[in-house]
């Protein structure tokens, strides 16, 4: 074989292989943030956009946010001049903290009141979890800004 196609072959089994790697790598968590985006229909008012938010530690630390926000809508009645007030707009914040541990592209987070959350590592490098209040799953990648 000529040398130029070693150097071809060692080319592709040098990028076979970090292909490989790359697949089952253990994702860096240490001081980053992961976010998934929910958008909910309710009827008669619109839109409701929830983010979900982990926000990793220097340590094995995790705070767990959720913030919620329904834009203001019209009313369902109309006033008997004819006009229809408008529902102000709310947001809801709620937040979590606990540890958590990473094994075997599962992440399992043991909150503070003795409750764990588990998420699943996806292929493509995101977190999975199934949401049970609107049966779907979450998914979660890891905000580029940092």
């Amino acid at each position: 074989m000529s040398r130029i196609k070693w150097q071809h072959a060692l080319v592709l089994i040098v990028m076979l292989l970090s292909c490989f790697s790359a697949m089952g790598k253990k994702p860096v968590l240490k001081n980053t943030t992961w976010t998934a985006v929910q958008e909910m229909f309710v009827a008669d008012a619109g839109t409701m956009t929830i983010t979900h938010t982990l926000e990793f530690g220097s340590d094995k630390t995790v705070k767990i946010k959720e913030v919620s926000v329904m834009p203001s809508h019209p009313a369902m009645y109309m006033n008997p001049d004819g006009t229809v007030d408008r529902i102000p707009g709310w947001t809801n914040e709620r937040e979590e903290a606990g540890l958590y541990v990473f094994r075997k592209n599962t992440l399992t987070v043991k909150l503070e009141d003795g409750s764990e959350k588990v998420y699943l590592l996806n292929a493509d490098g995101a977190f999975v979890t199934p949401d049970p209040l609107v049966n779907e799953m979450l998914v979660f990648t890891r905000d580029e800004k940092e």
